[in-house]
């Protein structure tokens, strides 16, 4: 049976949410997580990092390859759109974007004001932090003034993938009324049963 390593209010709840989208199978292996950003936050998972999945020989660490890895294992062509298919590239593009892009804002903003104690210190990169935020807030909206999901009118692993960054960005101060479709987007997300079981698992360990 798949295993995924989870500890609270980390990426595991994105990995939760598709296993709970797809229905699969899963044991739950929970671990404390480590705050001493001293260390770099090297965490008590085998790859050092969360999420982190064993399933069989198949060991994986890396939200967007994890998710690319279960939907090609046991998607069966749900939550992503077909090869070839025209929604296909933004699926991909969205897919990455939400950490390779969007979450770094979120990220630094984490380190400056959660891990460390002299946030005061560090107000005009929070501020500069801030601004790149709700720039790529700004893309978002775009997209999803327009279409239901990112990819089109269908949920996808994309939507779950940003889905989480938004969630995070929602919990830090960074999205705000300001990009008032983007908000309706997540509530549209998070009202989900999967979504709501994932954070339910979160809590539950927390």
């Amino acid at each position: 049976m798949l295993k995924l390593y989870f500890a609270p209010l980390t990426r595991s709840i994105r990995i939760k949410w598709l296993l709970e989208e797809l229905e699969i199978a899963h044991e739950i292996v929970p671990v404390a997580f480590n705050r001493d950003g001293d260390k770099g936050f090297a965490q008590h998972t085998p790859a050092g990092n969360f999420p982190y999945i064993e399933d069989g020989d198949v060991a994986l660490s890396e939200s967007g390859a994890i998710v690319q890895y279960i939907l090609e294992q046991y998607g069966n062509g749900r939550l992503e759109p077909p090869v070839g298919s025209l929604n296909r590239a933004s699926y991909l593009h969205w897919l990455h974007f939400s950490e390779g892009t969007a979450a770094q804002p979120i990220n630094t903003t984490v380190w400056l004001t959660v891990y460390r104690d002299d946030a005061e210190k560090h107000q005009a990169i929070i501020n500069a932090v801030r601004g790149s935020a709700n720039h790529i807030l700004d893309k978002v909206e775009q997209v999803v003034s327009k279409q239901a999901f990112l990819a089109g009118d269908q949920l996808t692993g994309a939507d779950i993938m940003m889905g989480f960054t938004l969630w995070s960005a929602k919990m830090l101060g960074i999205l705000s009324d300001a990009h008032p479709y983007t908000v309706q987007f997540l509530k549209q997300l998070t009202s989900r049963p999967a979504f709501e079981k994932a954070l339910a698992e979160s809590r539950r360990l927390q």
